[in-house]
């Protein structure tokens, strides 16, 4: 594969995936990134969704095309045609503060016997790097960021947990991330953030978004039940953790 091209498959009489090698890591993403922006730029067809994930980019049609063939043709040419572009200025740049007091890192034991290292070597390496949100999923607004280190990767639970609560931070394999609303789940959680990252009444009510850059903070259970404080009595406070 070129650095310009992608592999394309029909999936669908109305769904083309593009898909930009198999790597997980910031260059690829980036790719995912320009190649959404160009589709959804491009008003020639009619697009009913595009969902992009960390290597591949679904464009779901309104309805059927005859011409399927044409369209990829087109959005190939405009791909390989196109000027990269690495301006970071349209990137929101986020604050994410975590409690892993043992109250809420249900799993930090059963992560620092995996990985040998201590509570606060894990601590220490979970707050260190600034993360790409590259996807989200597996439920609503949920985040999967990268890139997670490498010393921290941890398997999942044998027997996922009925109820993980709102706001864990978690751990499943090599990678990381946060539980917006309370749902079963199988990840290692190992803190929790009192910011209140879904709220209807908010717009949009997911906080965290697809290509935002965050880091996480290390707070202790005093500050995170003050912000809890803060958030329940405004969630409109939560834009203070939107970097400048």
């Amino acid at each position: 594969m070129g650095k310009n091209d992608c592999k394309v498959m029909v999936t669908g009489e109305k769904s083309i995936r593009f898909q930009f090698g198999n790597r997980l890591d910031e260059e690829t993403y980036q790719k995912v990134r320009e190649f959404s922006k160009l589709v959804t730029e491009d008003s020639s067809f009619l697009i009913e969704e595009i969902v992009p994930s960390y290597h591949t980019v679904t464009v779901y049609l309104k309805k059927e095309q005859r011409n399927i063939d044409e369209i990829i043709a087109r959005y190939v040419k405009k791909w390989r045609e196109r000027k990269s572009s690495k301006s970071e200025g349209s990137i929101r740049k986020l604050t994410i503060p975590v409690c892993y007091d043992e109250e809420f890192g249900w799993d930090l034991e059963r992560v620092a016997e995996h990985t040998g290292l201590t509570v606060k070597e894990i601590i220490d390496r979970h707050t260190k790097p600034i993360y790409t949100v590259y996807m989200i999923g597996f439920l609503p607004g949920f985040s999967y960021l990268g890139k997670l280190d490498e010393n921290l990767t941890t398997p999942r639970l044998a027997t996922p947990r009925l109820k993980v609560l709102k706001g864990a931070v978690g751990i499943g394999g090599s990678q990381t991330g946060i539980y917006p609303l309370e749902s079963p789940g199988g990840w290692n959680i190992i803190g929790k953030t009192p910011l209140e990252l879904y709220r209807l009444d908010r717009d949009p009510p997911f906080f965290i978004e697809a290509g935002d850059r965050l880091r996480f903070v290390s707070i202790p259970k005093r500050e995170f039940y003050e912000i809890k404080q803060r958030m329940e009595a405004d969630s409109s406070t939560i834009s203070e953790f939107i970097a400048d």
